[in-house]
């Protein structure tokens, strides 16, 4: 038999593998695909031999790992169908130095369609079971597909799977599509942060007189971004920091940058016009987009939920991309259903085409604009609704547009205790007239109290 492991499949405390002389940082892998946190000792080398086949778990690692010690963490999590017993971490040493153990890092691999019209995460697929579904539906697919629960977004309905090695993905989930009781299967798509643009002057770094705001209210921007890296004013402003590419950990970085800008944008700290006076607006911030500028679509389903929990102001959504997702599609719905303002960049190449989500019914696509016309580099189209300044803290783009018109909207929903989300849009909308232009003035006439 050829070295390596031709078969791993978990299902809750039961174990499905197979695995020939494979080097134990190797095997251990495994287990991190499968979304556990797998920590080992440095000096724990050993090749692993074994098969079994729906046996116990514990029973099966206690003669894989032998002579090591291991500490096994499980977790009850909610999931659409049901709770699920899930183990979530593994720990691996040589007995008496439990302290030696460090993170096994988890290489994420991104694969391209044949037609290189989309990128997804290998072996992995997005499911949604219909109404009237059962826990059993959910195991008579995992093992007719081999499949792992990853995860779970029970507001949202989704499962998370991790699917053999080698497994086709795109028509795996063409296949599923047919299925009686799913109600939705794709790939975990990947999406890409735009690159800013720069331009020639950076602006002022913050309003002379900016006014922190009142991080008690609720009305606050939700950033779903690339993390970020918070300087005293920012930290004023921002009331919840959510790191959802690894919710364990605090969310004190940015190595894109993008999603810090926008912070400063959607708090007021950096205003496209140099206005001499701030007014300051709480921040959500999420980072949704990992240290290389990519996010899969079931993080970004979640830093969705933890925005709409954490916030009742505005989405800002600055990213987007050619590739249309039910299961993106459906979490802005989430939070268009929940009273959220969802507002998104419809990108930098005058293309013409739709950008997803800003196409999305309901999201409010944000073109940008320079001076009193459009910026050459935006995109337009029949899924514009406003069009906002593009240029702010020395980049440009309908990013920049997209966190200026959130924190405009906050604004708005702060001067307006109660006002809907639909009425919010209504009125920049309104304000903006029939050229979709967002300028100066009409922010504020707007605002005027």
């Amino acid at each position: 038999m050829q070295a390596g492991v031709s078969e791993f499949r978990l299902d809750q405390n039961r174990l499905w593998i197979t695995v020939e002389n494979e080097p134990l940082p190797q095997f251990l892998e495994h287990f991190a695909a499968a979304g556990i946190d797998v920590q080992i000792d440095p000096d724990a080398q050993k090749t692993v031999t074994g098969s079994c086949s729906a046996a116990d778990m514990e029973s099966v690692l206690d003669k894989l790992l032998s002579p090591y010690s291991y500490l096994l963490d499980w977790r009850r999590e909610s999931g659409p169908l049901g709770d699920l017993v899930r183990l979530t971490g593994i720990r691996v040493f040589r007995q008496g130095h439990a302290a030696s153990v460090q993170p096994l890092r988890r290489t994420r691999r991104i694969e391209t369609s044949l037609d290189g019209r989309f990128r997804y995460m290998a072996r992995e697929i997005l499911i949604g079971f219909k109404p009237g579904s059962s826990i059993e539906n959910l195991r008579v697919l995992l093992a007719r597909t081999g499949g792992t629960v990853i995860a779970a977004n029970a507001e949202l309905g989704i499962y998370r799977i991790l699917l053999p090695e080698g497994a086709n993905v795109p028509d795996l989930a063409a296949q599923l599509g047919n299925e009686s009781s799913l109600a939705l299967a794709e790939p975990n798509y990947v999406y890409d942060l735009p690159g800013l643009l720069p331009v020639g002057n950076a602006g002022s770094a913050a309003p002379a007189q900016w006014a922190a705001p009142d991080k008690s209210g609720k009305i606050a921007v939700s950033v779903l971004d690339s993390g970020l890296s918070a300087d005293d004013n920012l930290n004023r402003a921002v009331i919840s920091a959510f790191d959802a590419t690894n919710p364990g950990a605090p969310l004190t970085a940015d190595a894109v940058g993008h999603g810090t800008l926008m912070a400063r944008l959607a708090a007021g700290l950096v205003d496209p016009y140099n206005s001499p006076v701030g007014e300051g607006v709480p921040v959500v911030a999420v980072k949704a987009f990992a240290d290389d500028g990519a996010a899969d679509s079931f993080t970004l389903m979640n830093a969705m939920t933890h925005a709409v929990k954490n916030s009742s102001g505005p989405v800002s959504l600055s990213w987007g991309s050619e590739t249309p997702s039910k299961f993106i599609e459906s979490a802005v719905q989430y939070a268009v259903s929940q009273d959220r303002p969802v507002f998104a960049a419809v990108g930098n190449e005058n293309t013409g085409r739709a950008m997803y989500p800003a196409a999305y019914p309901g999201v409010v696509g944000v073109a940008a604009s320079n001076g009193d016309r459009l910026a050459d580099y935006s995109n337009r189209g029949d899924f514009v609704d406003l069009i906002a300044p593009g240029s702010a803290g020395g980049s440009q783009g309908t990013s920049v547009a997209t966190a200026y018109v959130a924190h405009i909207a906050a604004l708005y929903m702060k001067n307006h205790p109660g006002v809907s989300a639909s009425d919010t849009v209504a009125a920049l909308k309104k304000a903006a007239g029939p050229t979709g232009f967002l300028t100066e003035s009409a922010v504020k006439q707007l605002l005027a109290k």
